[in-house]
């Protein structure tokens, strides 16, 4: 039975490329695009490309191409179905080809593990005295408290496990919710072991998972849920539940710890969420373009906050945000600050936000003394690295701006911004240039674009019947190509279908996967030249490969002959390849 359309489309959606590739190999941002090493072939310089807005991959040094679910397919050879399942569990989204749902009932019951938990955390919380004054003296009030249905972990190695077990839940249930951990030689002990405890909502409000902050300083200063069934930390926003609730305004704000979003809550400034660890994911930024349109991002000054800042910025501008920095005073983070300054001088701050580029130049900046030649040669290269995206006028808005801040010529600026720029020669918004990155390029034989123009010409309707007229199935080289090709013509009888989408969900193999996305991405001559000669050159082209391998062939065959001192079945070859070279010629 067939994966609906719909699902494959959504589960291809909630998968952001650059993340699911990030998790198995390093990426560095270039430009619109990342780079990496490519995981297909070995190699020493960077050629593997991944483009956030296309949602696709190609490396420039072995040819490989596809998207998310041809990735996964290949990286970890699975088949089209394991592969898509694979990215489901990713997003806790259920594939079942049996139209059957055997894990609704597994999360109804970690819900109600989740649920029962989070109240044992709080009566907890309410009967032991000296968590509760560590909570009050962070300026924590007991309607917040309830509010956001703060607990407490017994410092004890087994209380919540023997409570579960009271309460009629099984061992595995409660392992599965990510309540408890496996001892290495059998039996099971609590997680969350004297830490305050902050339940986890989704967006609905259900208790998905915890998280839990020690009272001393001890390591790890927090713990949290282990990824399950019904807990993915890069698919949740901690504290979206409220803001929905609390908030009429399309402007949000991104804190990165617990009691910063909580703090912010308590003080009157609702529209708060947390994003559940430093580094915010595209699924998140997805998640929350349902309720904003401006999203303000603040993050701990140190080094990896900075990283994390600038990371979080770029995912959230290519989801369509407009997005702002806040940054809190010495070093200070959120909660610190309001509890010391007040709700007014808070909302200053946000008032104040750094839109992207701004923030960027102003880190730039931070330690340079620009008398000293080095350092200023330093941080001109770093602005042009940090300009180069922009468009034309933002980049004269800019580059004025640094010219009057250190001395530095406009002219000077625009040189080493277009020789940056220069570095780089892009095609369809990838990389593509062999010097600068030392990489040996791969070059596509011209019957592969030959047969990828035939299969793009009959997507159109106005040329498909021209194509399918003096193109055979067998005309083509590829099997996956002869499989587009099948699927082409089974589509004329689903007119009311979307045709990307009903050759996508079909192309469920690696190289059909890959093909179809080359093809996609193939940009046709002018439409004015002729398509019945188009067509016959692309033929030509594909006849001329066929009858290159053929020659090859023969000279091997020749080769062979000749060094058994067959001298007749030598000349006999040999007449015959002349022959072919003259076919190749006529091409």
């Amino acid at each position: 039975m067939r994966i609906p359309e719909e699902l494959i489309e959504k589960i291809k959606d909630e998968n952001d490329i650059v993340d699911v590739i990030s998790e198995n190999i390093k990426l560095k941002r270039s430009g619109r695009n990342y780079l990496g090493l490519c995981p297909f072939h070995n190699e020493k310089s960077p050629s593997f490309s991944v483009s956030s807005d296309k949602q696709i991959y190609k490396c420039f040094g072995c040819g490989e191409t596809g998207n998310v679910v041809t990735f996964i397919m290949k990286y970890r050879n699975l088949s089209y179905i394991e592969s898509i399942k694979y990215l489901g569990e990713r997003i806790n989204i259920n594939v079942d080809l049996e139209n059957k749902d055997p894990r609704k009932d597994r999360k109804s019951r970690l819900y109600e593990v989740s649920i029962e938990s989070a109240r044992y955390f709080f009566n907890n919380l309410q009967k032991q005295k000296y968590a509760k004054e560590y909570v009050v003296r962070r300026g924590i009030s007991e309607t917040t408290i309830r509010k956001f249905g703060l607990g407490f972990s017994l410092n004890s190695w087994d209380s919540l496990l023997k409570f579960l077990r009271i309460r009629g839940y099984k061992e595995q249930d409660i392992f599965d919710a990510g309540l408890i951990i496996k001892k290495e030689k059998g039996g099971f002990y609590d997680r969350f072991r004297n830490r305050i405890i902050f339940p986890v909502f989704d967006y609905k409000g259900k208790v998905i998972g915890f998280g839990g902050r020690v009272l001393d300083d001890s390591k790890p200063k927090y713990l949290n849920s282990p990824e399950t069934l019904i807990f993915s930390k890069g698919t949740n926003l901690y504290g979206l539940n409220f803001a929905i609730k609390n908030s009429n305004t399309r402007t949000f704000i991104i804190v990165e710890g617990y009691m910063d979003c909580i703090s912010l809550h308590q003080y009157g400034i609702t529209n708060v969420v947390a994003s559940l660890g430093t580094a915010l994911t595209v699924n998140q930024a997805k998640l929350l373009k349902r309720y904003a349109d401006k999203v303000i991002i603040s993050y701990d000054a140190d080094l990896a906050g900075q990283m994390a800042t600038i990371r979080g910025l770029e995912i959230l501008k290519n989801t369509g945000f407009d997005v702002r920095v806040l940054t809190v005073p010495q070093g200070k983070d959120p909660d610190e600050y309001i509890r010391s300054n007040g709700k007014e001088a808070f909302i200053n701050l946000i008032d104040k936000a750094l839109p992207l580029i701004d923030y960027r130049l102003t880190r730039a900046k931070q330690g340079i003394d620009f008398n000293n030649g080095e350092m200023l040669i330093k941080y001109t290269k770093e602005v042009t690295e940090i300009l180069k995206s922009l468009d034309s006028v933002e980049k004269d808005v800019y580059i004025k701006k640094i010219s009057e801040d250190t001395g530095v010529k406009e002219q000077a600026l625009y040189d080493l911004l277009n020789n940056e720029i220069n570095k780089i020669s892009v095609n369809n918004g990838m990389i593509k240039n062999e010097e600068s990155y030392n990489v040996k390029l791969y070059v596509e034989p011209a019957y592969l674009k030959s047969e990828r123009s035939i299969l793009k010409l009959m997507l159109s309707k106005e040329d498909s019947n021209l194509v399918s007229k003096n193109v055979n199935k067998d005309d083509f080289i590829l099997d996956s190509h002869k499989k587009i090709y099948d699927l082409i013509i089974e589509y004329r009888d689903k007119v009311s279908e979307d045709i990307y989408k009903y050759i996508e969900a079909r192309c469920d193999d690696v190289e059909s996967s890959k093909e179809w996305i080359s093809i996609i991405e193939l940009e046709l001559l002018d439409e004015e030249v002729d398509k019945q000669k188009l067509i016959k050159d692309y033929l030509n082209n594909i006849k001329k490969y066929r009858l290159e391998e053929s020659k090859k062939e023969i000279m091997q065959k020749i080769k062979e002959y000749e060094t058994k001192g067959m001298i007749e079945e030598s000349v006999k070859w040999a007449q015959r390849l002349i022959e072919l070279q003259k076919e190749i010629g006529r091409c």
